[in-house]
């Protein structure tokens, strides 16, 4: 009587303490993925303001920029560099996110969308517009605001023709 006691003791006890274990984390990828895309929201109309300062904010300190037909900027100087070729009087520049979606453990996400730019001839010439696609990758930081980590764009304008070479 004693031994079965103890064995029901026992099996009550591995039940009991198997269920105090930690439940799983809540999902909390809507909001995040709503975080996101208002984050992003504001940082084009940033951007459209011709803020560099507050274009440059939305990058965390280890983000990497991999703009076109340029070295790839992996600190805050080349990245502020990067955006002053880009941002200025003659320059409108903005862009609409697709699609948001985050990792299910909260920590990363990613989004996509389409770019527009506008560069006015300062002497009266036509502008160059140009529209393209564009990439970012977020990460929710220490202090749980999230910044992009990584950023690229890319024109749909298609590359000029090589001119062929004759014999």
């Amino acid at each position: 009587m004693l031994r079965r006691i103890a064995r029901f003791s026992l099996v009550a006890s591995v039940f009991w303490i198997s269920s105090c274990g930690s439940s799983p984390a809540p999902d909390t990828r809507s909001a995040d993925e709503a975080a996101i895309r208002a984050l992003d929201e504001q940082w084009s109309a940033t951007a459209a303001k011709n803020d560099l300062e507050g274009t440059v904010a939305f990058y965390s300190d280890d983000a990497v920029l991999l703009p076109p037909n340029a070295p790839l900027a992996k600190d805050k100087k080349s990245i502020r560099e990067s955006w002053a070729g880009l941002l200025g009087p003659n320059t409108a520049v903005s862009w609409t996110v697709s699609t948001v979606e985050v990792a299910k453990s909260g920590e990363l996400g990613y989004l996509y969308g389409t770019y527009q730019l506008s560069i006015k001839d300062p002497k009266g010439g036509p502008a160059i517009n140009d529209t393209g696609k564009i990439l970012e990758v977020w990460k929710k930081q220490a202090d749980g605001k999230w910044k992009c980590i990584v950023d690229t764009y890319n024109s749909d304008i298609p590359a000029p023709a090589v001119p062929e070479v004759k014999k």
